[in-house]
């Protein structure tokens, strides 16, 4: 692991952990939907975009980009973060209304 925080530091090391995490709960949807009526895809998916996003802001931080490839990187880091940005609103709207968003 240390070589790995060496060779690519520890924000693109800690997204390679985050996006094989949403790809492990992506993978086990159809176990723990057979077995227990779980749904994990969509979580999963947002996991590893989440991890994608980190990657690509380790990437501008580390590379210290400029011009047409910085505007790029950071335009695609933005709209992998969407559904975060979703999930923490429909949050607060459960936290106000106490109703899930779209009931």
């Amino acid at each position: 692991m240390k070589r790995l925080v060496a060779r690519f530091g520890k924000l693109i090391t800690a997204s390679f952990v985050v996006m094989a995490f949403g790809i492990i709960l992506f993978l086990l949807t159809i176990p723990l939907y057979t077995l227990y009526g779980i749904d994990t895809d969509i979580i999963g998916l947002t996991v590893f975009s989440i991890g994608l996003a980190l990657c690509l802001i380790g990437i501008i931080i580390r590379k210290k980009l400029h011009g047409w490839k910085l505007v790029i990187l950071a335009v695609l880091a933005a709209v992998l973060s969407l559904p975060v940005v979703l999930l923490i609103v429909s949050f607060v709207v459960y936290l106000i209304t106490g109703k899930a968003m779209g009931d």
